[in-house]
């Protein structure tokens, strides 16, 4: 066998994912299911025809397993804090309040809460965080689990490149050695596009046209002011910032400016009381405590004293036969034991049964209770990620995700900006991450820029932002939005209803790189 890039291996290398869309979305299998016979598909395939050992699977398989460790941790301890509320019937006084604030507009509902907050939580904590706490909010404001769940996914997509406090962004400057400056404008400009459409797409999944019609003003003025808000905080402010401010921004227009405009406020409103008298402020204690204690944790001097204290395991080098090598590694994917998102999100649930206990709102049974409702919540979320994680990293591993990639870049040539976002979107899909897909994808797409005498800057813009939408789709973050919402085995059919916009604004955006290098 030859390692050259043909279609036939290329064809191969995209069987595995092609085995999870078909099982999860036509024949509707849950996660766990189309995971491990994705999982066994993929070992047969690296073991049988791209000379991998057994080795490499087994080792590839333990760092998948470490992988989902960091978003078992987050969906567990997202679902912890999602019963507590929902037990002292906290949603439904946050219920009445954002219906009070919104007039009783639910697309407005629906892209402040679903858009614009998340956009803010990725900016600061990210990692799956803001869907694991916006779609519970949604379901408890009584949105469908399965649109709440597309519209958190979708929400807080576009943020994740200058989210998480600029992870993203900072492993695309750092594996690519361009001009960080360069860019952070770039980049910017691609998501702040990407950032309308997703709007409009919230509004149109919610309620076809009609939603369209009804949310298009609202979501077209949120998407600007978000989009325009980030384009100056990550070219004159700072890239780390852009995302938090965007989102705080957009918190800011859509919950006190938009309610106030006349063409958003509805007829004949009328609310409904909250019926337990719970006020709003204490209902939502819980998230005020998240996002207190992630800022005090991620914004002040205190992470970096608390982030010595990490764990990562080690892992001996593999190497394929057609020669794909991946070093030792001493200390892989380490995770910082106390300011990782999993570790905040249950010291919140924590001190949210404190201070209900105190308000004599929780009783000592009730946490019994919450115990055994997570356990049972999240077990089949964790079997999801586990298997999906352990497939993805053995394509990683055993070099297909690269193969792609390569052949990719061989069949389009010229018109490769138009699909270099889906190389992105393609590493985010198979690690869950826009970090992840970054470090593995940066390099290449810079060298193809080069070998294609194009603007390198361009291109590396075109994969952070198509890695930022992969995530909108990637089956461990779908996952995890299913998990909190409590709507195992649906992973299939909220994939299937995402992945046709998230490919379509993908290309948009390849297209409009592919422009701006063809007239400059």
């Amino acid at each position: 066998m030859t390692t050259s890039v043909n279609f036939i291996y290329w064809f191969i290398a995209l069987f595995p994912i092609l085995v999870i869309l078909f099982f999860m979305i036509s024949l509707r299998w849950s996660g766990g299911r189309a995971g491990s016979l994705s999982w066994l598909v993929t070992s047969g395939i690296v073991l049988f025809i791209f000379g991998a050992s057994t080795k490499l699977i087994a080792v590839a398989s333990l760092k998948g397993l470490w992988n989902t460790i960091f978003i078992i941790y987050i969906i567990w301890g997202s679902m912890a804090i999602y019963n507590i509320v929902d037990k002292i019937g906290g949603f439904q006084s946050i219920a009445s309040t954002f219906t009070q604030l919104t007039g009783g507009n639910r697309i407005l509902q629906l892209l402040v809460l679903g858009w614009a907050f998340p956009s803010f939580l990725q900016g600061v904590c990210g990692f799956g965080t803001p869907v694991a706490v916006a779609a519970p909010l949604l379901i408890g404001l009584g949105f469908n689990p399965i649109i709440a769940t597309i519209t958190a996914l979708l929400g807080h997509s576009w943020a994740v490149t200058f989210g998480s406090l600029g992870s993203s962004y900072a492993a695309i400057i750092e594996t690519t050695g361009l001009d960080p400056e360069g860019i952070a404008l770039t980049a910017s400009i691609f998501l702040a596009i990407v950032c309308v459409f997703i709007g409009l797409t919230i509004c149109f999944i919610y309620n076809g046209l009609k939603g369209l019609k009804e949310g298009a003003l609202a979501a077209i003025l949120l998407s600007l002011t978000m989009g325009i808000t980030l384009i100056i905080s990550a070219t004159f402010i700072s890239p780390y910032l852009a995302s938090t401010l965007a989102g705080l921004v957009g918190l800011l227009v859509g919950g006190f400016v938009l309610p106030k405009i006349k063409w958003f406020k509805v007829k004949h409103f009328e609310d409904k009381k909250d019926e337990k008298n719970i006020n709003f402020h204490i209902a939502f204690a819980p998230y005020y405590i998240l996002i207190a204690i992630v800022f005090v944790v991620y914004l002040s001097p205190l992470k970096k004293l608390l982030s010595v204290y990490k764990i990562g395991l080690s892992f001996p080098e593999t190497e394929t036969a057609v020669g794909f090598i991946n070093q030792a590694i001493s200390s892989y994917n380490p995770i910082e034991l106390l300011t990782t998102p999993g570790t905040l999100i249950f010291l919140s649930a924590l001190l949210s049964i404190l201070y209900f206990y105190f308000k004599g709102l929780w009783k000592i049974p009730y946490s019994r209770e919450i115990i055994s409702l997570v356990i049972k919540q999240a077990f089949p979320a964790t079997l999801t990620v586990m298997t999906m994680s352990m497939m993805a990293s053995i394509m990683v591993d055993a070099g297909l995700t690269n193969l792609l990639a390569q052949g990719t870049a061989k069949f389009t040539q010229h018109f490769y900006p138009i699909f270099s976002p889906l190389i992105g979107m393609l590493g985010a899909f198979m690690t869950g991450s826009n970090t992840s897909s970054n470090i593995l994808f940066g390099v290449f797409q810079r060298d193809v820029a080069n070998f294609l005498g194009i603007n390198a800057i361009i291109i590396a813009s075109l994969q952070t932002t198509g890695g930022s939408l992969g995530n909108a789709i990637s089956p461990m973050d779908v996952a995890l939005g299913a998990a909190v919402s409590k709507i195992h085995g649906q992973e299939g059919t909220i994939i299937k209803k995402t992945i046709l916009y998230v490919i379509f604004m993908e290309i948009i955006v390849g297209f409009l790189g592919y422009l701006y290098l063809k007239l400059n």
